[in-house]
C-alpha cells in the first residue's frame, strides 16, 4: 500500500481518454477527514522558468495556505497525457474548470483541490473528458491496495513500472504512517523550490505523499523541503528539469496526539521518516530511467562546503561521457575526475582520490594502474548500482548524486517521443 495506508485518505483512478494509448490517466487523492489543527498541506515545485498552469495555481495555493488565508488543500487531481504547459491563460482557466468539477463531485470548495498535470507540452487540455470523468472518479474513491495501485498507474507516462513507498514509525508513543507514490522516467533532474523563495542550485517528476501525523502546514512544508532537497534534488536521468516537477504532502492528523512542531524530537523523527520515503521514491525513479540498465551513485568528500561537493557530484552524474562509461562497464576514472573538475570549483589533485566499488583507481593526481586488472573492479562495474567515491581534499563538504547510464534505448525513446 502507499497513499491510502495512512489513516484519513482515499484514492481512485480511471481512464478519461487523455492518453492515446487508452491507459489510465486520471487520479484523485483525497483527505477524507475535515480540516483541523493536525491537518496540513505542503508542496514544492519546479524552478524551471517555463511552468505549467497547475504549477502557477499550486504556488498561489501554497502561499495562501502558509499565510493563513486559506484552508489546507484536501484533494489532488492528477492527469497524465497532457502537461497543460505552454498553454497561456487558457491553460489556467482549463485547470480551474477541472478543479471545479472535482470539487463539485466531492462537495468541497474548488480551492481545496490542487491540479497536477504531466504529459505532452503545448497542447490544450481536454477539459471535457476530465469534467465528464470527475463524478465517477469521486464515487470510486476507496482505501486499500487496489486504490493505491490504481492511483500509481494513472500518473505514469513513459514509466515502465509504478513507484510507491510507505513507512510506519513510532513517534512520541503513537504510530505514524507515511505513504507515497511517484512517477518519472525521463526529463528527470528535479530542482525544487522553497516556500521562502529559490534555494541555491541544486519526462516530469511527480510525487504525492500522505501521512496521518498531526502536523500543520508550516511544519509539514519545512519537513518536505528538507526531505526533497536530500532526495529528489539529488537524482538525475538526463539533466533536464521539467516544467511540471511537483512534490506534494498532505497530513490528516488522524493518528492523534499533540501536534508535531519544528524544534521538537518528534519533528526530527517525522522528518527523517519522510526523508526515507522520498529517498525510496527518488531511487525508484532513477532505476526506471528511460533506457537505463544500471544506476551509479557519486559521493564527493573533502570539499570546502556541501554546496561545492553537490555541484561536483552533479557534474559527474550529468556527464554524457561518464554515463556512457557506466553503460559500457568501463571504469573510466578520467571521465569522472575531469567531469568534477568542470564544476568550476578548484581542488588540488595532489589530495584527490577516486574509488569505484571500494577499489582505488586514482590517487594523488595519477591512476592506480594495478586496479585495472583487479577482478573486483570488473565486478563493481557490472553491478546494478555502481558506487563511486571521489575525495577532493580535506574539507568538511560532502554530498551525493544518483544517476543512471545512457543507452541506445534512451535515444530511441526520446527520438520517437511525440511533440
Amino acid at each position: 500500500m502507499s497513499v491510502t495506508q495512512a489513516q484519513g485518505f482515499l484514492a481512485a483512478g480511471t481512464t478519461a481518454g487523455l492518453k492515446p494509448s487508452g491507459k489510465p490517466d486520471l487520479c484523485l487523492i483525497h483527505r477524507s477527514v475535515p480540516a483541523g489543527p493536525g491537518v496540513g498541506f505542503a508542496a514544492v515545485f519546479t524552478r524551471n522558468a517555463v511552468v505549467g498552469a497547475p504549477v502557477i495555481i499550486g504556488r498561489a495555493a501554497r502561499e495562501a495556505v502558509l499565510a493563513g488565508r486559506a484552508e489546507p488543500v484536501s484533494t489532488i487531481l492528477i492527469n497524465a497525457g497532457n502537461s497543460n504547459s505552454a498553454t497561456g491563460e487558457q491553460g489556467v482557466r482549463d485547470a480551474r474548470r477541472c478543479m471545479e468539477a472535482a470539487a463539485g463531485a466531492l462537495g468541497i470548495a474548488p480551492d481545496r483541490v490542487l491540479p497536477v498535470s504531466t504529459g505532452v507540452i503545448g497542447r490544450p487540455l481536454q477539459v471535457g473528458k476530465i469534467v465528464d470523468a470527475a463524478t465517477g472518479l469521486a464515487k470510486s474513491l476507496a482505501s486499500g491496495e487496489a486504490a493505491d495501485d490504481a492511483a500509481a498507474a494513472c500518473i505514469m507516462t513513459t514509466d515502465l513500472v509504478p513507484k510507491r513507498s510507505a513507512r510506519r514509525v513510532n513517534i512520541a508513543g503513537r504510530q505514524i504512517t507515511i505513504g507515497g507514490i511517484a512517477k518519472g522516467s525521463g526529463m528527470i533532474a528535479p530542482q525544487l523550490d522553497s516556500a521562502a523563495g529559490p534555494r541555491p542550485p541544486s519526462a516530469t517528476m511527480l510525487a504525492f505523499i500522505t501521512t496521518d501525523a498531526p502536523i500543520a502546514s508550516p511544519d509539514l512544508q519545512a519537513a518536505l523541503e528538507h526531505a526533497a532537497h536530500r532526495s529528489f534534488d539529488r537524482i538525475s536521468v538526463d539533466n533536464h528539469p521539467s516544467c511540471s516537477d511537483t512534490a506534494v504532502a498532505l497530513s490528516s492528523g488522524a493518528a492523534g496526539g499533540a501536534p508535531i512542531t519544528r524544534g521538537s524530537p518528534a519533528f526530527d523523527a517525522f522528518a527523517e521518516a519522510l526523508h526515507a520515503v522520498c529517498t525510496d521514491l527518488a531511487e525508484q525513479i532513477v532505476t526506471d530511467g528511460e533506457g537505463a540498465t544500471r544506476t551509479f551513485r557519486v559521493l564527493v568528500k573533502g570539499a570546502r562546503s556541501a554546496g561545492d561537493a553537490e555541484a561536483m557530484a552533479r557534474q559527474v552524474v550529468n556527464s554524457p561521457l561518464v554515463k556512457c562509461a557506466i553503460h559500457g562497464r568501463d571504469p573510466n576514472w578520467g571521465r569522472i575526475v575531469t567531469a568534477a573538475g568542470n564544476a568550476g570549483i578548484a581542488f588540488d589533485t595532489a589530495h584527490a582520490s577516486l574509488t569505484i566499488g571500494g577499489i582505488e583507481v586514482y590517487k594523488a593526481g595519477v591512476p592506480v594502474v594495478t586496479a585495472l586488472t583487479d577482478p573486483r573492479l570488473a565486478q563493481a562495474m557490472a553491478a546494478k548500482r555502481v558506487e563511486c567515491v571521489l575525495t577532493v581534499g580535506h574539507g568538511p563538504g560532502e554530498a551525493w548524486m544518483l544517476g543512471c547510464d545512457l543507452s541506445k534505448d534512451y535515444v530511441s525513446i526520446n527520438a520517437d517521443y511525440t511533440t
